[in-house]
C-alpha cells in the first residue's frame, strides 16, 4: 500500500512538469528565432555601403530588415543606426521584440560596428 501512494506522488510530480518543459522549449524556440531574424538583418546592413547608414536612417526598407517577424507572437523589429567618438565608424544595432502568450515583453539586441574605411 505505502509503494502504491508513493508511486503515485511520484507519477503526479513528474506529470506537473511537463508543461514547465513546453514552455522552457517554446521560449528556447522563441529566442533562436529572434536571434537569427536579428542576426540576418545585422549581416545584410553589414553588407550594404556605408554611406547608406546614415545616423537615425530608417532602414525599415532594407530587404531583410522589415519591421515585422512572422515567426514570433506580437513581434517587432528595429534597427538603431548610431554615431560613435571615432571618424568613419558607425554602430549598428538591430533588437527584436515578443511577446509571448501569458509573459512580459522579451527581446533580443545584437549589434557590430561598420567602418567606413
Amino acid at each position: 500500500m505505502l509503494a502504491l501512494v508513493l508511486f503515485s506522488i511520484g507519477t503526479v510530480a513528474a506529470i506537473e512538469l511537463v508543461p514547465r518543459a513546453q514552455a522552457g522549449a517554446r521560449d528556447g524556440e522563441y529566442v533562436l528565432l529572434a536571434t537569427y531574424r536579428a542576426q540576418e538583418c545585422l549581416e545584410t546592413l553589414r553588407n550594404s555601403t556605408y554611406a547608406s547608414l546614415t545616423v537615425g536612417g530608417d532602414m525599415s526598407g532594407v530587404n531583410g530588415c522589415g519591421t515585422s517577424v512572422s515567426e514570433l507572437p506580437s513581434a517587432t523589429r528595429s534597427v538603431t543606426i548610431s554615431a560613435t567618438p571615432y571618424t568613419n565608424l558607425r554602430q549598428i544595432t538591430v533588437t527584436v521584440s515578443w511577446t509571448p502568450p501569458g509573459s512580459g515583453s522579451t527581446n533580443v539586441a545584437v549589434q557590430t560596428y561598420r567602418s567606413g574605411v
